[in-house]
């Protein structure tokens, strides 16, 4: 990846624990960040499509996206304190090829730390369903490239983490522990493969969960669609 910046990093942090070491992390490794903090649902829809609408990217060479929020099992709450849930798929459907044609082909990451709330402590069962961003308006159409072969999920970075939402009442200004030990690993001098930063961060976390109990544990799942070989190196 050669342009600069290498791309839009949008933060979305919903708790407030992460913003700052994420920001610098990723400003470092050649980003230019967007960060929000304490949205509800509706806002991160708004930000979601403005960001996925942007010209921008048809200049730059990737896009990281990272979020942090109360949710149920497959959807984020926001600060909202009723499951008016967004879901997580439709989050990445924003992004695809065919809604936001200027990232086709471009390396899109994704870090989300999802912090579960127990169906049991939720009000009544409601997801929101949007559409993705509009992209048949007519500057869209001039600007958009011509037919290619490369399908619209190709290229994602897809890492989410899930924890109880009682770590939180535990220690509510503490980092999550997953985006930490990310941050850590992105901001290490060495150019190392961004797949196998994210074994070792595997790693870390399977070693924190040995010593805690269950209510404390960390549980990380990554699917990638990604091509080539992705490396990120600090500036």
């Amino acid at each position: 990846m050669q342009s600069k910046p290498l791309g839009i990093c949008l933060i979305i942090d919903c708790i407030g624990n992460d913003t700052e070491f994420l920001r610098d992390t990723f400003t470092s490794l050649g980003y230019e960040v967007q960060y929000f903090l304490y949205l509800n649902v509706d806002s991160i829809i708004q930000i979601l499509r403005q960001v996925a609408r942007m010209p921008q990217h048809q200049d730059y060479d990737s896009f990281v996206c990272v979020l942090v929020s109360r949710g149920g099992s497959q959807s984020v709450f926001g600060v909202d304190h009723t499951n008016s849930g967004f879901p997580l798929d439709q989050v990445r459907r924003m992004f695809m090829g065919d809604a936001c044609p200027f990232l086709l082909g471009k390396p899109k990451l994704f870090f989300i730390q999802n912090y579960v709330v127990s169906e049991g402590q939720m009000d009544s069962s409601s997801f929101l369903e949007v559409d993705g961003p509009a992209v048949n308006n007519v500057e869209s159409k001039a600007k958009q490239p011509g037919p290619c072969t490369i399908h619209r999920e190709a290229d994602f970075l897809w890492s989410l983490c899930k924890a109880d939402v009682s770590l939180l009442e535990q220690s509510s200004g503490s980092p999550s522990l997953y985006l930490k030990c990310l941050s850590q690993k992105l901001g290490q001098d060495r150019r190392r493969p961004l797949l196998e930063l994210h074994t070792e961060l595997n790693s870390s976390v399977y070693d924190w969960n040995s010593r805690v109990s269950a209510k404390e544990r960390y549980y990380v799942w990554l699917q990638h669609t990604l091509r080539k070989k992705l490396i990120l190196s600090c500036k």
